[in-house]
């Protein structure tokens, strides 16, 4: 046998050698959303759902997804941060409390895939309250709860109007405090108040509401506060 044919002989059994070797994992998709849309209060989850796909279209069950996310202002890397399995459907779920806005994705361990990522909106948690400080005048309280680390520095809008027929709304504006107790700040809890006059024409009959815009990472810097007009 010739040196020609001992090289092309080696060469074909290699061809035959590869073509046997299992294939590498095929591409999946990876498809989710988060819920709420506009975004959830601190404390409460966020809802990431999704599916995970083959190549084409069938459902990949019992396979690991991963959360991964990178926490405002968005410099640092992503990190894991919780794992799932995917169902008989391919569908798969988080419910997972963020502290502050983030961006969120899903990586698929098994094939190497990766989804492209998404803003998940973290507000502050707040309660209103109102008492009555004199005969037709009001007081308002929005309190906020937050992580220690925020610091909340955007001003509280308020507005009151008429119980019934609709009525252009009284507003007002406040500045966000922080909550001090002995003297002290408490960390992750601020306060915003504001006076408001109701007409005698209302009879004492109103309605209340607040509104605190995107601020220190936290809330949907696409919704924003109306200013002097607000619809109940």
């Amino acid at each position: 046998m010739s040196t020609l044919e001992v090289v092309l002989r080696a060469l074909v059994i290699a061809l035959l050698a590869l073509a046997v070797l299992p294939t590498a994992a095929s591409a999946a998709v990876l498809d989710f959303k988060v819920t709420p849309t506009d975004g959830a209060d601190f404390g409460a989850p966020n809802t990431i759902t999704g599916r995970l796909l083959g190549p084409t279209g069938a459902p990949l069950a019992n396979r690991q997804v991963v959360l991964e996310v990178r926490s405002y202002p968005f410099e640092e890397a992503f990190r894991p941060l919780a794992t799932a399995m995917s169902g008989e459907d391919g569908r798969f779920v988080f419910e997972q409390p963020l502290d502050r806005n983030h961006l969120v994705r899903v990586f698929a361990p098994e094939s190497g895939d990766r989804s492209s990522s998404t803003r998940a909106y973290v507000f502050p948690r707040s309660a209103l309250t109102f008492e009555l400080v004199r005969r037709n005048v009001i007081r308002i309280v929005q309190t906020y709860r937050t992580p220690t680390t925020v610091k909340l520095t955007a001003p509280t809008y308020f507005y009151v109007g008429k119980v019934g027929k609709q009525t252009a709304p009284r507003a007002a504006k406040a500045e966000t405090k922080a909550i001090r107790r002995k003297g002290k700040v408490v960390k992750g809890r601020f306060q915003s108040t504001a006076r408001i006059r109701i007409p005698k024409a209302w009879k004492g009959r109103f309605r209340y509401a607040s509104c605190f815009p995107y601020n220190a990472g936290m809330g949907n810097p696409k919704l924003g506060c109306p200013k002097k007009r607000y619809r109940f």
